[in-house]
Order: C-alpha cells, then structure tokens, then sequence
C-alpha cells in the first residue's frame, strides 16, 4: 500500500510540476523500470499514454524489448493479462511514434504472444511504422487466414483485422489481394466491410490486380467471375473495365472443365464479359475472334450467341460489320440449301437489325442477298429497314 501510495505521488506531482516532454519521460520511465511487477508497470504505461506524450518512442521500445524477454517466464493469470495489456498499450503507442526501430520486437509480439488482440495490434503498429522488412510475414498472415476459417472464428477475425489495418496502413501494392480475398471471404461482415474500406487506401485502381486475377491460372473460376464483378462494380472509368471484359471472355474460353457447374460458372463469365464489351465499348482487336467463338461455338447458349451479335452491333465497326455479314451470308446459304433450324430463324432476326446498327456499307451485299434466300417476308422486311439505316 505504501509503494501505491508513494507511485500516485509521484504521478501527480509529474501532472502538477509540469516538467519539459523529456523530463516527463524521464520520471516516467524511471517510475516503470522501478516497478516490481508487470501490473504494477501497466498503470505507468496507462498514465503515460493518457499524458499524450511525444518524443518516448526509445523508452516504449525499451519497455516492449524488456516485456518480450521476460514474457516466458510470467506466471499467473493477473500478470498474464497485464503483460497482455502492455504489449497493446506499447505497439499502439509505438505506432503512434512511428519509431520504426521497434519493428522486429513488434514482431516477437505477433509471433510470441497467444492473445489475438495483441497480435492485432503490434501487426497495426508494423503497417503504421511502415517496417517493409516485415510486410511480406503480415501479407502471408492474411492469406493463410484468408484459406479457411479458423478453429475460433473470433479469434481469427481479431487477428486478419489487424493484417487488414496494417496493410492500409502500409500502402503497398502487394497487400491489395490478399485484402481483397479477405473482402470476400469467410469473415463476418465487419471484417469484410473493413477490407472493402481498406482497398482503395491501398491502391485506387483495382484493375491491374483483378485482371492478374482474371489471368493468372493460381486462381478458380468462381474467383475470377468475383473479380470481373468487383471491376464492373467500381468507379474506374469505362476504358478499363473494357480491357477487364476483354480479358475476362478470353479466359471464359481458355479455360476449360469436365465439372458441370465450373462450365456453367464458365459460361456466365463469357456473357458478363460480352455485356460489359457491349456497355462500355473496346478498341482491342483481340476481342473480335472472341466474339466469334461465342457466336460460332457449338457450346454457346443461344443467349450468348445473342449476346455476342449485340456486341458486334454495339462496338460498331469495320470488323464487326464484316463479320456480322459473315454470319448472314452463312445463313442465307443455309436457307437457299432447305438446311435452316428455329435456331437459326432466331438468329437471322437478331444479325439484320445489328448490321444495320453499325452503318457499314460492307454490309450491303449480305442484306442484299436476304430477299433472294427464300426467307419469310417479315425477315426480308428486316433486311430492307436495314439497307436504309446504312444508306447509299
């Protein structure tokens, strides 16, 4: 009782005298390291950091170095929770500091100690004091818990909450991913609201990391359609969510599955990708032989075959009206040779009006050539509006 007593006087006296910063410090840490036990240290450090003082990054470094050392070897549940408590109180103040010379103890706390709010928190002050030899370890951190829920879900969502802040906090590029499977991942929704808050702090632009995302063959299908999702989501302007779709329809047909479920996922991909192509225009020209395997293909859904007309109609190019009169002139020969399906009756409705839409004089001699296949006269009809939309 009289060392309590002895230690409230002194603090007091630091309050009232009002002593320079360093002298503060001074008393400050002289008081703590006189300390007998870690409970006692812990009402120094709460004192201390509601004293909001500047310049004690070294003596709060001292005090973690001492604290990691001695944690070992502390007994006890009450001494325990308090080293907890410092380890907290000292990375939040250290971060504060920015001092980055803390960094690898900060560490040895993420590493050490078992309370996932202390690991959160020494995580927090490694992105605030921006230690770059330690971003790789926290970015590996969130992924591995980004993999599948954790035995003690609070638990892990303590510990990727503060990955996620930290690696905000560092701005760096390389920790957009692993925040962004974290903004889609097993977490309750504050964890996952916390990442989506977190990404553009990280980067503004997400389309270079959706379009690795798109590409890359370390990825399933599922994750790449959320990928496409998320850039058709954002705010990043037209130009780049063409090149995301562009990219998007290429892998839809790269990739490849005997599970009927991924092809499907496959499919909805190629026609998210056609929307956006068909939305927000291309000046790719990889996007036209594309476009015609969605038209071409014998596993694409009527709708996608639709799809893919619209587009070439919407992109409205030279190409696009030459390949559009490919697929006409293909179907007028079907139906001069008695060979035309219901499918096809469809589809000859749809690449007329399209033709007509791009305005190309190279599409003439196709539509020309509608009345002399033997179509119905509302299809001719079609044909005719058409030659007049594109003109003389």
């Amino acid at each position: 009782m009289k060392k309590l007593l002895v230690l409230f006087v002194l603090i007091t006296a630091v309050a009232v005298m009002g002593f320079s910063g360093s002298e503060d410090i001074y008393v400050y840490e002289h008081l703590y390291n006189t300390q007998p036990t870690i409970s006692a240290q812990l009402d120094i450090l709460h004192n201390m950091a509601e004293a909001k003082l500047t310049g004690a990054g070294e003596f709060y470094a001292k005090a973690l170095r001492r604290l990691v050392s001695e944690y070992k070897n502390i007994r006890g549940v009450t001494e325990l929770n308090a080293a907890d408590d410092q380890a907290i109180i000292l990375s939040m103040l250290l971060g504060a500091e920015k001092y980055t010379q803390a960094a690898s103890d900060l560490w040895l706390v993420v590493e050490g100690f078992s309370a996932p709010l202390v690991k959160a928190e020494a995580l927090m002050a490694l992105g605030k004091i921006k230690a770059m030899n330690y971003l790789p370890q926290v970015r590996r951190m969130l992924e591995n818990l980004n993999n599948s829920p954790t035995a003690d879900r609070l638990n892990g969502e303590r510990i990727a909450f503060g990955a996620i802040i930290a690696l905000e906090k560092y701005g760096d590029p390389s920790g957009y991913l692993p925040v962004f499977f974290a903004s889609t991942g097993w977490y309750s929704g504050r964890i996952k609201d916390q990442a989506k808050t977190s990404l553009p702090l990280i980067a503004s632009d997400p389309t270079p990391f959706m379009i690795e995302v798109i590409k890359s063959p370390a990825y399933n299908i599922p994750t790449k359609l959320n990928a496409l999702q998320t850039i058709e989501d954002s705010r990043v302007d037209n130009k780049k969510k063409g090149e995301v779709a562009v990219a998007a329809l290429a892998e839809g047909w790269r990739s490849a599955s005997n599970d009927v479920q991924i092809r499907t996922m496959l499919a909805d991909m190629r026609k998210k990708s056609i929307g956006m192509i068909n939305k927000y225009k291309v000046t790719d020209d990889a996007v036209y032989p594309l476009l015609e395997r969605s038209y071409m293909d014998k596993t694409s859904a009527m709708d996608e075959k639709l799809q893919a007309v619209a587009a070439f109609a919407s992109l409205g190019t030279e190409e696009s009206a030459k390949r559009l009169s490919k697929f006409l002139m293909d179907l007028n020969t079907r139906r001069l040779d008695g060979v035309t399906t219901r499918d096809d009756e469809q589809m000859v409705r749809a690449i007329i009006p399209a033709l007509g839409q791009t305005k190309r004089p190279v599409g003439r001699p196709a539509l020309s050539a509608v009345s002399a296949s033997n179509w119905v006269p509302a299809v001719v009809n079609l044909a005719n509006d058409a030659l007049k939309a594109i003109g003389n």
